[in-house]
């Protein structure tokens, strides 16, 4: 079967998904991670490209990585052949460390960028090596609740300027959604056969007030009401509160101004009876 031509766009955004041959480990001790992150610094020089973020696991590696005018293919060819040598060497093996082609997926929106940051920082929770994403060691987490900048590896500013440019109150609201347990895996992740799921459309991360008013407005015109009656509409107004909540990164204050200027204390308990 042909290879499908890869999508690739100048000046674009990335996640990209390399794995060991036939699922094996491409890590086999810690400085085998070290030696991989100082590859990734190396060619980052090298190229001038952005990470967004990063996650090591045992046999694949997440990254989110902006080209910054570059070819993508190309600079992971350059990462791979540069680790394979090394490990080969270190480890006097021969034959494949990774599968034929990395995968990779445009980022299209920064909603898309959080939901994929988020994502790739639980993947340590979600096989149930680490109880917490700030746990895990290898990942591009605790760089970014530190308030990264753009001058070490990670650019930590892009996805924490995604939620505010208030820098603590946006590390704070990057917490509170990485945290939370349900993201949508299947708009994110790979198949086993190594192919993007299609994805759900019904999963919304809302990232600011305008962006909720517009999902209040949908909901409303899809039950045949007003926004104003739905917003008077006791039911069906902590219906929206419990939604917005769960798909947004807004905090309780600023819910309780979209649906009628409501008191942070009452939308609490909205959210605790529904």
């Amino acid at each position: 079967m042909p290879r499908i031509a890869r999508v690739k766009e100048e000046f674009s955004t990335y996640h990209i998904i390399v794995r060991g041959n036939e699922r094996r480990n491409i890590f086999f001790d810690d400085a085998d991670r070290e030696m991989y992150i100082d590859i990734l610094n190396r060619m980052k020089n090298k190229y001038n490209f952005k990470l967004y973020s990063y996650c090591l696991m045992d046999n694949h590696v997440h990254l989110v990585i902006n080209d910054n005018g570059n070819d993508i293919s190309q600079i992971m060819k350059s990462i791979s052949i540069s680790y394979v040598i090394l490990i080969n060497r270190k480890y006097q093996r021969t034959g494949h460390l990774f599968q034929d082609r990395f995968k990779s997926r445009l980022i299209d929106s920064e909603e898309y960028l959080l939901e994929v940051s988020k994502y790739i920082h639980n993947n340590p929770v979600k096989i149930g090596i680490s109880a917490r994403p700030e746990d895990y060691r290898w990942s591009s987490y605790t760089i970014i609740i530190r308030g990264a900048g753009d001058e070490g590896l990670v650019d930590g500013s892009k996805i924490l300027g995604i939620i505010s440019k208030k820098k603590e109150y946006a590390i704070k609201e990057y917490k509170r959604y990485v945290n939370k347990q349900e993201y949508d895996t299947e708009a994110i992740i790979m198949t086993e056969y190594g192919n993007f799921s299609p994805g759900k459309e019904n999963r919304i991360v809302i990232i600011n007030k305008q962006q909720a008013q517009e999902k209040l407005k949908a909901m409303a015109e899809e039950i045949g009401i007003s926004m104003e009656e739905l917003i008077s509409n006791q039911e069906a107004r902590d219906r929206a509160i419990g939604m917005i909540r769960e798909n947004s990164i807004l905090t309780l204050k600023e819910i309780g101004e979209i649906v009628g200027g409501i008191s942070e204390s009452r939308v609490s308990r909205i959210l605790k009876k529904t």
